[in-house]
């Protein structure tokens, strides 16, 4: 099991200082630590989590400070693009990193995110994919085929070229079972989450992903599977959870549309519209509860090691740790020895096994 970092803030006020201090500082702690990857996400407009509105950006800053980690977007809305140009800045990145670049790509939710291109939300899983297969092109260094200013077409293709022959693509997907298939039938990697779905739902849909891979000519063990977790492991279990508590209830009361499917899950006539302040109180501690224990890494590290052997067993190649969530950036670096000490006696425990 290969351990990640991920990040996206909930809102300006859980960071100190400079805002993109904490993750430059959690990139270098992590490069020297062992851990798998870096990954930055794209929101626009939005208080809950727009400080990310471009992860290629903020990769070429820790491109800098950083040595061998992975360098991933968590995600790329790619209808909302000119594939060109992401494919140009990100083989920027990927030279900056010497060769360390990994998209994982969205369709995109949110009407407001496409006042960039107003037409593509109606289509947008199509453009999604169509703008995949132009982003690989590119990078494998082929030229493809655009109208200029004058009205002609011309032979476009992209530099730098990379430093990487093929760069490693995912797919965000999570509650939709067609989402993994797709990917699997295009030999893409998945980065998915459970706030919307069971550990064993997502089980299910691993294995059709790894069949999808094989019927479709691709090795089935080598595609990877990340999952995000959220992440918060100290000293002791029920302090730690505590400490996360408030955090992690805000988290949901900011992500609106998360808590609204979540809460029509329990009951379809039930409206989190309708809740009074105490109610909703209620509501998402009772979810954090649920999710304390079964959806996320939170606790001590002794605690935390069976959620890690369970997302094992479900398929999954890589946590993605989800760490800025909502408390305080120092309890974040602080935390991160934990995180550290869970993620190297998992690896002993399992090469003693």
């Amino acid at each position: 099991m290969e351990f990640g970092l991920m990040f996206f803030a909930s809102s300006e006020d859980s960071l100190s200082g400079n805002i993109y201090e904490l993750v430059k500082q959690c990139a270098i702690y992590g490069d020297e630590n062992d851990f798998s990857s870096i990954w930055v996400p794209e929101r626009h407009f939005t208080e809950f989590g727009g400080v990310y509105n471009n992860p290629a950006i903020l990769h070429a800053a820790i491109a800098g400070v950083t040595k061998r980690i992975k360098l991933n977007s968590g995600s790329v809305v790619l209808p909302i693009h000119d594939p060109i140009r992401v494919a140009e800045e990100w083989s920027m990145v990927d030279n900056l990193s010497n060769g360390r670049v990994g998209l994982s790509i969205a369709s995109g939710w949110n009407p407001n995110d496409f006042v960039f291109f107003p037409d593509h939300y109606a289509n947008k899983h199509q453009v999604m994919y169509e703008g995949i297969e132009t982003v690989r092109r590119l990078w494998n260094e082929e030229a493809i085929e655009r109208r200029g200013g004058n009205g002609k077409t011309s032979q476009v293709r992209i530099y730098p070229s990379p430093v990487q022959k093929q760069i490693p693509l995912y797919i965000t997907t999570s509650g939709n079972p067609e989402g993994f298939e797709k990917a699997g039938s295009l030999g893409l990697n998945i980065l998915t989450a459970v706030l919307d779905q069971t550990l064993e739902d997502l089980s299910e849909k691993i294995v059709l992903y790894r069949k999808k891979r094989e019927e479709n000519g691709f090795d089935p063990s080598t595609g990877k599977v990340s999952l995000m977790l959220h992440t918060y492991v100290g000293e002791e279990e029920t302090s730690t959870k505590e400490e996360a508590r408030k955090p992690y209830c805000d988290f949901l009361k900011r992500n609106r549309g998360l808590l609204n499917g979540l809460a029509q899950n329990r009951n379809s006539s039930f409206s989190i519209d309708s809740l009074s302040e105490e109610d909703m109180d209620e509501f998402v501690n009772f979810l954090y509860d649920r999710f304390a224990t079964t959806k996320g890494l939170i606790g001590s590290k002794e605690s935390c090691m069976d959620m890690v052997e369970q997302t094992e067993a479900a398929g999954v190649d890589e946590i993605a740790c989800l760490l800025d969530f909502g408390p305080p950036s120092y309890k974040i670096l602080e935390n991160l020895e934990h995180l550290r000490q869970l993620k190297e006696v998992y690896s002993v425990s399992k090469t003693t096994v």
